[in-house]
């Protein structure tokens, strides 16, 4: 195995979990709208602005949760395993 495989694996797995989070972060109305209680109202929705889809938001806490969950596993293999020496 090459010795930047892991890195850049754990690089891109970090990057993919970055843009997932600077996404939700940005779509926070959204997220709270999946989350939120039926029938509540406590969200106000603004008929001028478009909303990310229910399967878009889902997609994106997948690969947020899905990005830092592989990362950790990946931190915790390499320095469990023989693979640095």
């Amino acid at each position: 195995m090459p010795p930047w495989l892991l890195p850049a694996l754990m690089g891109s797995l970090a990057t993919t979990s970055l843009i997932a989070g600077i996404w939700l972060l940005l779509h926070l109305p959204d997220v709270a709208r999946i989350f939120a209680a039926a029938g509540r109202g406590v969200i106000i929705r603004n008929s001028g602005r478009k909303y990310a889809s229910h399967g878009a938001v889902w997609f994106a806490l997948i690969l947020f949760n899905g990005g830092w969950i592989a990362c950790l596993a990946l931190w915790i293999f390499v320095i469990g395993s023989d693979s640095a020496a």
